[in-house]
């Protein structure tokens, strides 16, 4: 069964296979460049095969998408959000932790008895202050289960089949069930490969106001965009990104694992609501059940088309999830996946829960596998 790394859904909070970005063009081929990176990666670290992909999308007619498009001052659905994020208390310490789950629901069984199954993923990491120090992953293997009463009656019939969830051979190689694999990454991961070259003070340093904070982040656009003229030239029906599109990506990868400051997290909220596409979606619940306010992003994907949500906390700010969620089914697997046809609109396939984050003085606990002196490149498992 097909599945796709862990490492790939780490890397930013949506698939390396999407299409181009509604509001957003795009975005499909700096998603190509994101993938090839994490597959040198997991390479290096001789983590199982990463699900690579590349899907070409058939662009779908029509607006399927949902929620209230936003644009200029009706931009302010994450405000208050912002302002409760800013009044948090501006703390230190050597490491900046961050844990979560990700989550993932999936298609499985044969074509006459399918049913659904549902995934889960324990992550942490810590990132040093000292940038010579490596970032320190955990994931660790949670059971996967059927994701109803009546896709458990199918799987039963079925004869109760291994479910080996986001484990491409049910060997656990890539998230150990019941154990935790510890991946050691480059310090300022992902966000060297955005192009944003900032260590953990550099990141504290980044402005507090939503215009002067977009202003310096797109201070790296000129030598980002200069160096896609080394990138392979893009398929037909795609495009190469524009600096909306990095500047959306960036955004949400900093939202999501940047050691910034109470005020730059609240400008990166302002800034993301007020990016072409964004829809204003109301509250929902993320993956743990907790309420937020959610805004979002629809883009094609083959046949269907997806929805990504950043949801947020709106009485202290916190990042509760990003959520990538079915909104016009797949009639067959996009290319690179399996799992996604026969999905029914609604379903939340992907996300990745996030737990409040913070600074510490304890680094990650490490077992006696992992190197004495790890750096970026090197794993264990205990």
């Amino acid at each position: 069964m097909k599945q796709r790394n862990v490492l790939d859904v780490l890397a930013a909070a949506r698939p390396a296979d999407l299409g181009e970005l509604e509001g957003v063009p795009g975005l499909a081929s700096r998603e190509r460049r994101r993938s090839r990176w994490i597959g040198v990666v997991a390479a290096s670290l001789a983590t199982a095969v990463v699900i690579g992909g590349v899907a070409l999308p058939r662009l779908i007619g029509g607006g399927v998408s949902t929620g209230r498009l936003l644009g200029g001052s009706a931009a302010g659905p994450l405000d208050g959000a912002a302002e409760r994020a800013a009044t948090r208390r501006d703390a230190s310490g050597r490491y900046w932790h961050a844990a979560g789950f990700i989550l993932g629901e999936q298609v499985v069984g044969t074509a006459r008895q399918p049913y659904r199954i549902k995934t889960r993923v324990r992550t942490s990491r810590w990132t040093s202050r000292d940038p010579a120090r490596p970032l320190v992953l955990a994931q660790h293997g949670l059971p996967s289960v059927p994701a109803s009463r009546a896709d458990e009656a199918t799987w039963r019939r079925a004869g109760a089949p291994r479910l080996c969830g986001d484990d491409a051979d049910c060997d656990n190689d890539t998230a150990p069930l019941g154990h935790t694999r510890y991946l050691f990454m480059p310090g300022n991961w992902p966000f060297h490969d955005e192009g944003l070259a900032l260590g953990v003070d550099e990141l504290l340093d980044l402005p507090q106001e939503p215009g002067a904070l977009k202003e310096r982040l797109l201070s790296f656009w000129p030598a980002y965009s200069k160096g896609m003229a080394e990138w392979p030239a893009p398929p037909s029906g795609a495009s190469l990104p524009g600096k909306d599109s990095w500047l959306l990506g960036l955004s949400l990868d900093l939202l999501q694992y940047g050691p910034v400051r109470p005020g730059t997290r609240a400008s990166l909220y302002r800034m993301v609501a007020d990016l072409p596409g964004t829809r204003a979606l109301g509250r929902v619940r993320d993956g743990e059940g907790r309420w937020g306010l959610a805004v979002g992003w629809t883009r094609p994907l083959a046949d269907g088309q997806v929805e990504q949500r950043l949801v947020v906390d709106e009485t202290d700010g916190d990042l509760l999830s990003v959520q990538n969620v079915v909104v016009k089914a797949w009639t067959y697997d996009p290319p690179g996946t399996t799992g996604l046809a026969g999905l029914p609109v609604g379903t939340v396939y992907q996300e990745i829960v996030h737990e409040q984050p913070g600074w510490t003085d304890v680094s990650a606990s490490l077992p006696a596998s992992c190197p004495a002196r790890p750096v970026a490149g090197d794993q264990c498992v205990g």
